[in-house]
């Protein structure tokens, strides 16, 4: 089988490009993309922040005697996310330009900047109310959220933001799950 070309297949890969007044045309094989080391940097990232929300999750359910497991999960997860931020910052930056009326709005790019600060407060929300609760030595309550209903257990809040940021992420996940491992940074 000829594949087209002399050199080896990584030269194939990289581009095989022909000048044509003034620009360049570059050829790449339609079955399959080489992964990029900066998308593969941002896959270890997303599967960091993924494995220590659900290792802090799994902590609790499991080992609800340690603390000390969920408190090292839960600094990991919030590590990651400042990686993760920080891979993202042009985007961040974009949508934050965009939210505040600097730049002009589409409705796709509202969207991601209204899901991504949902997501960011959420996350904020859960290591806030779990200081608070590290501070006091005991789970904040919710006396509205145990007035309307809701079983004691969850009525407190560190316990609440939780559920609520995990079933965020697992939307965001969900609709996103395409472009996780080959998401480009920005």
């Amino acid at each position: 089988m000829e594949l087209g070309f002399e050199a080896s297949p990584v030269s194939f890969f990289r581009s095989r490009s022909e000048e044509t007044k003034g620009s360049t045309l570059v050829d790449l094989p339609a079955t399959s993309k080489p992964v990029l080391g900066a998308e593969r940097r941002r896959w270890y990232v997303h599967l960091a922040l993924l494995t220590s929300l659900a290792g802090s999750l799994v902590s609790l359910i499991y080992l609800s005697h340690s603390i000390t497991i969920h408190v090292i999960f839960g600094v990991l997860f919030m590590v990651m996310l400042i990686f993760h931020l920080y891979q993202r910052r042009r985007t961040v930056k974009a949508l934050l330009k965009r939210l505040a009326g600097v730049e002009v709005r589409s409705k796709p790019s509202v969207r991601l900047a209204l899901s991504d600060t949902i997501l960011e407060l959420l996350v904020v929300n859960v290591l806030v109310s779990g200081i608070v609760d590290g501070l006091r030595h005991q789970a904040t309550q919710i006396t509205f959220v145990a007035s309307i209903g809701f079983p004691q257990g969850l009525a407190q809040w560190h316990k609440l933001a939780a559920i609520l940021l995990v079933l965020y992420v697992i939307a965001h996940v969900i609709r996103r799950r395409r472009r996780l491992r080959r998401s480009h940074i920005q």
